[in-house]
């Protein structure tokens, strides 16, 4: 009797870590999509979710996880204080007058 008890609890483990590993195996695209933080991570659970069990929607959804947006790289706009600091330095060195200097500086400052 507890040997067979002791059969039944085996099986049973193993089929749980055998359904546990199908399930991580079905959502790998969506799990990746989540650690590395991707911008459409819903989509990609809902696809892969959804169209998953296909292998063309499990394909998709895993090539999703991994193809990110180029980020937009907005040029680097100097803050206004850098921009008085440069107006200063090319007043120092006589480039530009004074009057330039405190003209374009309002300017900056919006006086």
């Amino acid at each position: 009797m507890l040997s067979d008890a002791l059969f039944l609890l085996l099986i049973s483990l193993g089929v749980s870590i055998i359904f546990l590993t199908c399930m991580a195996m079905y959502f790998l695209p969506s799990i990746i999509a989540f650690i590395r933080n991707h911008p459409h991570r819903i989509a990609i659970l809902i696809l892969n979710l959804i169209t998953g069990a296909t292998v063309v929607g499990w394909i998709a959804s895993f090539i999703w996880a991994f193809i990110d947006k180029p980020a937009i790289k907005l040029e680097d706009k100097p803050t206004t204080a850098q921009e008085i600091k440069e107006l200063a330095q090319l007043k120092d060195q006589g480039i530009i007058t004074e009057e330039e200097f405190e003209a374009k500086k309002k300017n900056l400052l919006d006086l």
